[in-house]
């Protein structure tokens, strides 16, 4: 055989493996390429269930793969939250955070199961939202000073207030309202929001202080009523319904933030993937107006990147772990 021949023969031997290395690696499916698992560890009809699932499905018609929402609630979410940090950093489980979860556990918990910083990947900050104090339709207080003076003057404990578990931002909003008045309130925890706005329906308990997505529904039914929002100005979907500082508790303030967030080294790739997708979701006009319209504050445009994300985080753990342990909240 001719030299000509011997290395034509040679470069054929040689262009399967060649095709073989090009095909396993420029050629390998991009991420996603199935189904993707969003742990939410709260309840079904929670505030963070209904964001979590508007978010996730504009996310899976932008990844083109299905997202599929996994509640986990219980023990104020550290199950759900524990679950995401133990994850495959593959992209394939992510999770949604809250401030109750990354923050509030880490005092309320001796051993909630992960670090709110060092276990995960943060990829957005999604949105946030304030409380609403609400209390049966057939509750005699009209407005909030008069429920908030009847519990300076009873006795402690005498007025008992719901919350869909330890840890969560009822039960930091209820508390912050007890520090406030010097007046301790009876804490009576729930399995979820749903539950725990039942209660106060059926005169089991006297109030909370929910998420306002969650609670606004059953106060335009006309079973629950809004005395006040726990945030810095009034809604304006409830322009009509003061805030707590307006109604005597100087500068308080209590709001709830949500985000998208995944195990601990995750790969740059999907991270990039899942922000860019993430941020083209959340600039979306019909998303955001049907967000806004159910009473969460979005985040501006662009979205915030991931570095800010962790720093709200960061922040938040600076600021409110010593507030928490101010209010006496034990560890459980």
């Amino acid at each position: 055989m001719s030299g000509f021949y011997r290395r034509k023969a040679g470069i054929c031997a040689l262009l399967p493996i060649f095709c073989a290395a090009l095909w396993g690696g420029g050629a390998q499916a991009a991420y996603p390429e199935r189904s993707i698992r969003l742990i939410v560890p709260f309840a079904a009809g929670s505030a963070a269930d209904t964001l979590s699932r508007v978010v996730a499905s504009a996310l899976a018609d932008e990844l083109g793969q299905p997202l599929v929402v996994d509640n986990k609630a219980g023990a104020g979410g550290t199950i759900g939250t524990a679950d995401i940090a133990r994850a495959k950093p593959d992209g394939y489980t992510l999770g949604i955070a809250a401030q109750g979860t990354f923050v509030n556990n880490q005092v309320l918990y001796r051993e909630p199961g992960y670090d709110s910083v060092k276990d995960f990947s943060f990829i957005g900050e999604i949105a946030d939202v304030q409380n609403l104090l609400v209390v049966a339709e057939k509750s005699p207080y009209r407005n909030a000073p008069a429920l908030l003076a009847d519990i300076k003057a009873k006795p402690p404990e005498a007025f008992r207030f719901s919350s869909s578990g330890v840890g969560t931002s009822h039960h930091i909003a209820g508390a912050t309202v007890s520090q406030y008045l010097d007046k301790p309130l009876m804490h009576v925890p729930y399995t979820g929001a749903p539950q725990g706005l039942s209660a106060i329906i059926s005169g089991d308990v006297d109030m909370g202080l929910y998420n306002l997505p969650v609670a606004i529904g059953l106060v335009k039914a006309g079973k629950l009523r809004a005395l006040a929002v726990t945030g810095p100005k009034r809604s304006t979907l409830l322009p009509e319904v003061p805030t707590l500082q307006e109604s005597g508790l100087k500068d308080y303030s209590v709001t709830l933030w949500w985000g998208l967030v995944g195990p601990a080294a995750l790969p740059a790739d999907v991270s990039t993937r899942l922000y860019t997708a993430l941020d083209k979701v959340m600039s979306q006009a019909a998303l955001r107006e049907k967000l806004i319209g159910q009473g969460f504050t979005l985040p501006g445009m662009p979205l915030p990147k991931p570095a800010d994300f962790e720093a709200l985080v960061r922040q938040d753990l600076a600021k409110w772990v010593p507030v928490l342990k101010e209010l006496g909240t034990a560890a459980q």
